[in-house]
Parts: structure tokens; C-alpha cells; sequence
């Protein structure tokens, strides 16, 4: 637990150890690897040979987190997840700026029931994205990106609650370079590949995947992926 792998060491047929951000090494029967596909290539040195442009995901999202100092139901807002498109036809893909406004998710988390005792809200607006307009920014220039999502989420919280920017007692946005760092996902992709690996099985025979690149989306989906391909390629002939 909370060591990072940094290789996945075979002999071109099977795994044959796991080399840790620590330097030290461990071995097992079986290795399941929720990383991502072409990550995991990575981590076995062979991507050059098993990964091709199309394998790795493009779709990203940014995401501004507004807190209040009331709860949004207070300041007339009641629901919990509103899903909005300002256009006729719903565009669904990476965006061609840095952040696509025509479209998002608004949540507010505290507007679920039990939560009336909270004296603090939070507005969420999640915008589709694109990485490359986000990843490999200098500093300087990342931080004003993120300054000017200010308009918007003002903006679209002035749809939602009255008085909105009189409320705003902290602001914070993560975007695809902050889901890059923090899962290792390439580009930010928050639901991996568009090519599924619907058995798990790898160039290795003895290294599966689980998690969104095998084929299941989202929280309980990348649960249900591990017990899957666990129950299908580890417990099934014990």
C-alpha cells in the first residue's frame, strides 16, 4: 500500500516482478493493473510496440468547486445535479478550447437530504475539456487559465442562486494536468481508452486489467471491474 510502481518487470511471457517508487521489488502469481492500458504498457517498457495513438483516451473534464457560506437550497436552489446544454444539439467530446461552456453538470452535494445541519454549501460545474490546451502549460500561464473560470462559474451560479457571488467564500478548480498527476492517466482521461479490453488479458499472460480500459465506467463500475476480472482470471480454478 501507498507505494507507487515505477516498472512492470517480465521476461516477454509472464510477470515476473513489480520494481516500487521505494526501489524495492515484489512478486506475485498474478498482477491486475488499473492504470490503463497504455499506461500499463508503459510501465512494461512495451509501448512502443503495443500501443497505438487511437489507444489512448482524449476525453477530459475541468471542474470548479465553489464554497458558500449557506446552503444553495437556502438561496433557492434545491436539486442535486442539474445536466445543462446551451445549444440545441448536445456536443459531446473533447473540447476545441480550453474548456467547452456550451454544456456541464452542476452539483451541489449538500443539497441532499440529511445534510441540513451543514452551515457550508458547495456548487460544483463540471466542463468538458482539452488536455492539451491544459498539460504542459508553464505555471504562470496554467494559473491564469484557471483565474479566468472564475467568470463562468459566476456566471452560471448566477442562474442557479440569487445573489451567487456574495456567497462564494472559497473557490478551487482541478483540470485534465491535475487528473494527469494524480492517476497517472494520460491526457487526463478520466474514462480511459475508447478501445475496451473486455476480458482484462494483456501481451503478458499473467498481467490483466481492470478498471475503466477493461471495460467498466465510473466509481462502481471500476469496482465492479476488479471483482470481475479477479473473479474471472484469479479465483475461478481455486
Amino acid at each position: 500500500m501507498n507505494c507507487g510502481v515505477e516498472r512492470i518487470e517480465s521476461d516477454e511471457r509472464r510477470v515476473t516482478a513489480l520494481t516500487l517508487s521505494t526501489g524495492d521489488t515484489i512478486t506475485a502469481d498474478t498482477v491486475l493493473s488499473s492504470a490503463g492500458y497504455a499506461e500499463t504498457m508503459r510501465l512494461c517498457g512495451h509501448a512502443e510496440e503495443h500501443v497505438k495513438p487511437e489507444d489512448i483516451g482524449r476525453l477530459t473534464f475541468v471542474e470548479s468547486i465553489a464554497l458558500l457560506d449557506d446552503l444553495p437550497q437556502h438561496l433557492g436552489h434545491d436539486a442535486t445535479i442539474v445536466f445543462f446544454s446551451d445549444t440545441d444539439r448536445f456536443h459531446y467530446g473533447p473540447s476545441e478550447d480550453c474548456v467547452d461552456l456550451r454544456s456541464g453538470v452542476v452539483c451541489c452535494p449538500s443539497n441532499y437530504e440529511g445534510h441540513d445541519d451543514m452551515t457550508e454549501g458547495v456548487f460544483r460545474v463540471t466542463w468538458l475539456a482539452n488536455a492539451d490546451a491544459w498539460i504542459g502549460r508553464d505555471d504562470a500561464e496554467y494559473a491564469n487559465q484557471k483565474a479566468r473560470l472564475l467568470g463562468p462559474l459566476r456566471e452560471l451560479g448566477g442562474r442557479y442562486i440569487r445573489d451567487f457571488a456574495d456567497h462564494v467564500v472559497f473557490t478551487d478548480t482541478f483540470t485534465p494536468r491535475t487528473i494527469e498527476r494524480f492517476t497517472g492517466h494520460l491526457n487526463g482521461a478520466v474514462y480511459g481508452s475508447p478501445i475496451k479490453r473486455r476480458d482484462g488479458r494483456t501481451h503478458l499472460e499473467n498481467l490483466f486489467l481492470c478498471g475503466t480500459d477493461q471495460g467498466f465506467l465510473g466509481i462502481i463500475g471500476a469496482l465492479l471491474s476488479g471483482i470481475t476480472v479477479a473473479n474471472l482470471h484469479v479465483l475461478a480454478d481455486r
